[in-house]
């Protein structure tokens, strides 16, 4: 089974998105979605749907073994924090935020190198080593 969801209040790199380290581009999009998938198949997952939209994708939270996705996937470099859709959820917020500042002084993920906000992706800003497209 597959379902294709926006996690509430982390913003994971998308799928064709590149990031940049010394030694050149990397897709740090696909690296998200390998991660997530590897989480996802490895143990049991409850998924809660917040009843919202975003890019036609619902926006939920998912626990995996009783671990929170999005904060995983900060953890390790692959989304960053979206705080400002988590104002009614300080204590989620707070733990997004401090796994961001882990991930950037552990040089994790995007962190080993430079890289372009996932919202700002969205809208057409890339590196440069990157192709545009007309498809996203």
């Amino acid at each position: 089974m597959s379902i294709d969801i926006r996690l509430f209040g982390a913003d994971a790199f998308e799928k064709r998105q590149m990031c940049r380290t010394t030694s050149g581009c990397w897709p740090c999009g696909k690296a998200a979605q390998d991660y997530a998938s590897k989480l996802l198949k490895a143990k049991p997952a409850t998924i809660r749907l917040t009843g919202k939209q975003s890019y036609g994708r619902p926006i939920g939270t998912v626990d995996v073994g009783g671990q929170d996705l999005g904060e995983m996937m900060i953890a390790a470099g692959l989304a960053v924090p979206a705080t400002s859709y988590l104002k009614g959820d300080p204590a989620r917020a707070q733990r997004y935020v401090a796994a961001y500042e882990t991930a950037q002084r552990r040089q994790l993920g995007a962190h080993a190198g430079y890289f372009v906000d996932p919202a700002k992706w969205r809208h057409g800003e890339r590196l440069s080593c990157e192709r545009r497209s007309s498809r996203e």
